[in-house]
Parts: structure tokens; sequence; C-alpha cells
């Protein structure tokens, strides 16, 4: 008998787990899988200028292909709308909870959209 076999009968032999078990695995991978991260093109930033430069703070996100493009981001200076708070100090968390996922939506959708319109023009079909 070969090693294949011996492994394959070895696997027969193994006990099966049940209909709640495989359900219950089942379900524990959909939860790990919501609780991911979503993927995202938007590659590690390089910050090209110090703290006390004019610049400071901006985010540079260039192309990963290397031939020379970029695209700058610097939240410091992004426009914002004015913050209104709640008058229940309770809810400030939350709605400051929401105003940071709404920032952080459109900080994506431009840095994303921004790489993409690059491959489209600079590197169609990669």
């Amino acid at each position: 008998m070969d090693d294949a076999s011996d492994l394959d009968e070895w696997f027969a032999r193994l006990p099966k787990p049940s209909p709640s078990e495989g359900l219950a695995e089942l379900l524990a991978a959909r939860e790990a899988a919501a609780a991911a991260p979503e993927l995202s093109t938007i590659p590690m930033p390089e910050f090209p200028y110090p703290l006390s430069h004019p610049l400071g703070g901006t985010m540079r996100f260039s192309c990963a292909l290397g031939c020379g493009w970029y695209h700058d981001e610097n939240p410091i200076r992004e426009e914002r709308e004015p913050l209104v708070l709640p008058a229940d100090p309770e809810k400030w968390r939350q709605a400051l909870a929401v105003r940071a996922e709404v920032r952080g939506a459109a900080f994506r959708a431009r840095v994303e959209g921004a790489i993409a319109d690059h491959f489209a023009q600079a590197h169609p079909g990669r």
C-alpha cells in the first residue's frame, strides 16, 4: 500500500461533523468574513513633507507600477462642514462616529477614484 492510500484510509476513519456542527462552522466563517476589512486598491501612503512644512500632513499615494504618477491628499486642509452636535451629550459619540465614517468613505472614494482613473488612462487593461 502506498502513502496516499494510507492517508485516504486514515481520513475515512475520522469522525464526521454533525449537521449542527457543520452549520455552526459555516455561520462562524460568514461572521468572520463580514467582520474582515474591505479590500481596497489604496496603497500605503508616503509622507513627502515634514509636519513643519506648509504642506505637512500631505499623504502621497504613488502608482503601484512605479510610473511616477501620484495622488496627494491633505486631510488637514480638507474643507469640512461645520460640526453640529446634538443637544443630548449622550448622543455626541454617535454623531462624531457617523461624521468620521462619512469623511472616511469620502476620502476612500476620492483616492480609489484617482487610482482607477490613472490606471484606466495610463495602464489600460491592468
